[in-house]
């Protein structure tokens, strides 16, 4: 009987054992799993990809509160609304060059500039500033200066040079802030700023060929 005796509490220690070993395992936490999370539980309810940095941008161009894509009536509001009513200035003019879809409006400010504003299909398309020696107080310095305040540094700088056969010159420094499919120009030779949009452009472009061509 001793044999069979020994045998059942080898038995039961086994049976003990195992059920230990069972129960230490249970508080070992699971092992990720390729997710990186730990199997047979639940994944926390947050993406696994990291997210896409913002998308840092200038603030939107505009000239004295007139920005690309405004509508037609509140734009020309503001932009005969620039020169002080006196009676020595004369108000600003809008209208139709007789190119379908294109309006067009201008004046030259108290301070000298002359401006145009183009709009395509009842929106701002361009904005053109034109500054010269003559100007008196906003002077093409002035507007690179406040420009650089506004929106930073220029995200493109160069100087063109042209020879002629005689001689070398220099056409002067040309600016270029970008946002998007928008961008501000300057032209330190032409004393210009412009803002525009590369697609409007190319639209306005091909109205200008079409109405040329008939």
């Amino acid at each position: 009987m001793e044999p069979v005796h020994y045998s059942l509490q080898a038995f039961l220690r086994g049976v003990l054992i195992l059920g230990l070993s069972l129960s230490l395992f249970a508080q070992i936490p699971a092992a990720p799993d390729a997710s990186g999370f730990p199997s047979g539980r639940k994944v926390p309810d947050f993406p696994l990809t990291a997210l896409s940095p913002v998308f840092i941008s200038h603030p939107a161009f505009e000239f004295r509160g007139i920005r690309i894509g405004d509508g037609m009536k509140e734009a020309e509001r503001k932009f005969l609304a620039l020169n002080a009513p006196s009676r020595f200035s004369k108000p600003g003019l809008c209208g139709s060059d007789g190119i379908s879809r294109i309006e067009t409006c201008t004046d030259v400010l108290d301070t000298g500039e002359y401006v145009n504003m183009t709009m395509l299909d009842q929106r701002v398309a361009q904005i053109y500033v034109s500054t010269d020696r003559r100007t008196e107080g906003n002077t093409y310095s002035s507007y690179v200066l406040a420009l650089t305040t506004k929106y930073g540094s220029p995200d493109k700088r160069e100087t063109k040079y042209y020879h002629n056969g005689v001689e070398t010159g220099s056409s002067g420094e040309h600016l270029r802030w970008l946002n998007g499919d928008q961008y501000v120009e300057g032209s330190e030779s032409e004393r210009t700023i412009r803002i525009g949009s590369r697609a409007l452009d190319a639209n306005i472009a091909e109205q200008k060929e079409i109405y040329e061509s008939n």
